[in-house]
């Protein structure tokens, strides 16, 4: 169970025109999934040990968790798989959790970082309960920026690394149709998005071995709730026939794009329709 490390063979030219590498070989790598209990992440375990990539599976949830390693290592017995229980809004949780991390899989370097872990609460500003929004925009942020700043070490020691942050529909349009708001959820997915983008430069400039990737999903069937019936009939009807994706597809559809080295990921036809829109005329989005 070996990690593939290649430290020697770094890459430390001027960065490729698509602003990130092609990820072309999963095989024998390390990669930590939050959020790994359920939906996306879920799924993006079991997609990554097909490809022989050795997985730390981290979320609160340590029945369910424990439910994926089990079938994880089922599905591939020559990699490993590891269950870390963490809350992703506590720094110190995550420090130590990378500490867990390097340990369990007895290496310094990791290659993938797959920040999944979010939540949805805190829908109106105005009338929605303080913590609850607090919290739903630390999940869905301040997760992120802990793991992206715990685990930085470790992405920075391997040969070729990339932190995937998976955003939203909800960061290019905040809302969920016609005066519905969707205001601590949306908040954080921009953070994440602007976030991510900003991560494209700086690591142009100071590691090039490293790439940004930013996920755009619209409604993946997982256990999140589903938008409401307002979402279906937003900006004019625009995508009032979508269907949304399963789980399975969305971690296909990410990890196609991390070994192309494409940066950005928009995944379904309703996400793909509020992108174009809101980039057309986005001074008529809300109204």
């Amino acid at each position: 169970m070996a990690l593939t490390t290649n430290e020697g063979q770094r890459d430390t030219g001027e960065p490729e025109a698509t602003s990130t590498r092609a990820f072309a070989d999963f095989a024998g790598r390390l990669a930590v999934v939050t959020g790994a209990a359920s939906g996306i992440g879920r799924d993006l375990v079991f997609e990554l040990v097909r490809k022989g990539t050795h997985v730390a599976a981290c979320d609160l949830n340590d029945v369910k968790l424990g439910a994926v390693v089990r079938k994880a290592n089922n599905l591939n017995p020559e990699v490993r798989v590891t269950p870390h229980v963490c809350d992703v809004v506590d720094r110190a949780a995550v420090g130590q959790l990378a500490r867990e991390v390097s340990d369990a899989h007895q290496s310094g370097v990791l290659h993938l970082l797959f920040n999944n872990a979010g939540t949805i609460g805190g829908m109106s500003f105005v009338k929605s309960p303080p913590d609850e929004w607090e919290r739903t925009f630390a999940v869905s942020w301040n997760g992120t920026y802990n793991c992206s700043r715990e685990f930085l070490p470790m992405l920075l020691a391997s040969d070729q690394g990339a932190i995937v942050n998976t955003a939203s529909v909800n960061a290019l349009w905040a809302s969920l149709g016609s005066r519905t708001p969707h205001s601590a959820y949306s908040s954080a997915k921009f953070a994440v998005r602007g976030f991510t983008e900003s991560l494209l430069v700086d690591f142009q400039r100071n590691a090039p071995h490293l790439s940004a990737v930013l996920v755009l999903a619209g409604h993946v069937r997982t256990g999140m709730p589903a938008p409401p019936s307002t979402w279906k009939r937003a900006l004019d009807s625009l995508f009032a026939g979508y269907e949304p994706v399963s789980s399975k597809s969305a971690a296909e559809q990410i990890l196609n794009a991390v070994s192309r080295g494409d940066w950005r990921i928009v995944i379904g036809t309703d996400a793909a329709a509020v992108d174009e829109r809101v980039r057309t005329d986005p001074w008529t989005v809300y109204e």
